[in-house]
């Protein structure tokens, strides 16, 4: 397994939001992660990145416990967070932007490098002169995903990458990350409140209630079993 929870809690200052969380997942496995505002989803993906300590429970990346792993080594280890609000550099060029991350995650051998993200976006090589701030919420996002990938990315936490994008534009950057995840064995933990277009392409569906798993199965399964009033 690439990533693997089993029973984490965390929390802020003396509330814990989440308890006892647990799955795994295997490389190229898309899983859709879903809930309520407030359930408790960008808690975990924070608590996976190192972001907040863990309470009870463990976090293994390829196997091995992340307990004494700091947030800048999970990141050169492949797993990377594209976190809400896109997380760029708005006072930068693209191409400014690009080569300050590129400088510390693209190292010899390492699976996406400037040129790569460049063909993966061609949007982004018409842009490289341009300030990031000012293009599109599209095509920022775009560049967001560039700077996640960039180097060795082996699993995606991505939170809320559709919001304040056009319906076309989430169709297809939901495409392009299916196709990372199919063409270079990629996980990725999906966080959106689009919850149909996030099923579309996910081959697993777990929901959150009050910090909580109360659902755990494939997308066919949560519709059959009539999930939505967790919505």
């Amino acid at each position: 397994m690439v990533l693997r929870l089993t029973g984490v809690a965390a929390g802020y200052g003396p509330k814990t939001v989440v308890s006892d969380v647990s799955f795994a997942l295997e490389p190229g496995q898309i899983l859709a992660f879903l809930g309520h505002n407030g359930a408790g989803k960008t808690t975990t993906l924070k608590a996976i990145m190192g972001l907040l300590p863990l309470r009870a429970g463990e976090v293994r990346f390829d196997g091995k416990p992340l307990l004494r792993t700091g947030v800048a080594e999970r990141v050169a280890q492949g797993l990377r967070l594209l976190p809400e609000g896109r997380g760029i550099f708005p006072d930068l060029t693209v191409e400014e932007n690009i080569d300050v991350v590129a400088a510390r995650n693209v190292l010899p051998g390492a699976m996406f490098g400037i040129a790569d993200v460049y063909t993966l976006f061609p949007v982004l090589d018409e842009r490289r002169t341009t300030r990031a701030g000012s293009m599109s919420g599209g095509q920022q996002q775009m560049l967001a995903m560039s700077l996640s990938i960039l180097g060795t990315a082996r699993c995606l936490l991505l939170d809320e990458p559709s919001i304040g994008l056009a319906p076309n534009l989430v169709e297809r950057m939901f495409d392009q990350v299916r196709d990372l995840c199919r063409t270079h064995a990629m996980t990725a933990v999906l966080v959106e409140q689009n919850v149909a277009a996030a099923m579309r392409i996910a081959d697993r569906v777990i929901i959150m209630n009050n910090g909580q798993i109360v659902f755990d199965g494939t997308p066919d399964e949560a519709r059959a079993a009539n999930v939505w009033h967790y919505f």
